[in-house]
């Protein structure tokens, strides 16, 4: 018995260490994020992340859940190497109360991209009211 399991035991061992040895040295991931804050709501995507980069594609969405005559804004936010955090533009969604806006385009960064996450927030004019930040994880 206790050389069946010995075998069973290194067999086990022996197939995890193949694995680890095949596989592949970056595995791509799906990263995800979505926030939620008074009238607005929304989210990105990035496909095929493999870590640290300079460049990502991403989609975004944002849209305006309340009926309160202000708008519904979204933008992208990375985090490099030294963990500072870089905001980008914001996209906004003008067209009221029930109504969606996607965005599609990449991020550039020679300072590298390590992080990613999304901020939604209700604005006045150019006024933010309030906003939620989420940082994205793998899928």
């Amino acid at each position: 018995m206790k050389r069946r399991l010995a075998l069973a035991v290194g067999l086990s061992a022996s197939a995890m260490l193949a694995g680890l040895v095949t596989a592949t040295p970056a595995s791509a991931a799906t990263l995800l994020a979505r926030c939620n804050t008074t009238g607005a709501s929304g989210g990105v995507t990035v496909d095929d992340f493999y870590g640290a980069t300079d460049e990502i594609n991403f989609f975004m969405g944002v849209d305006d859940t309340l009926a309160d005559g202000h708008h519904a804004r979204v933008r992208l936010i990375t985090k490099n190497a030294a963990g500072t955090t870089k905001y980008w533009a914001w996209h906004a969604n003008y067209d009221g109360a029930g109504t969606s806006k996607e965005i599609r385009s990449y991020a550039h960064d020679d300072s590298g991209i390590f992080d990613v996450g999304i901020q939604v927030a209700r604005f006045e004019g150019s006024s933010l009211l309030n906003s939620c930040t989420k940082w994205t994880t793998a899928t």
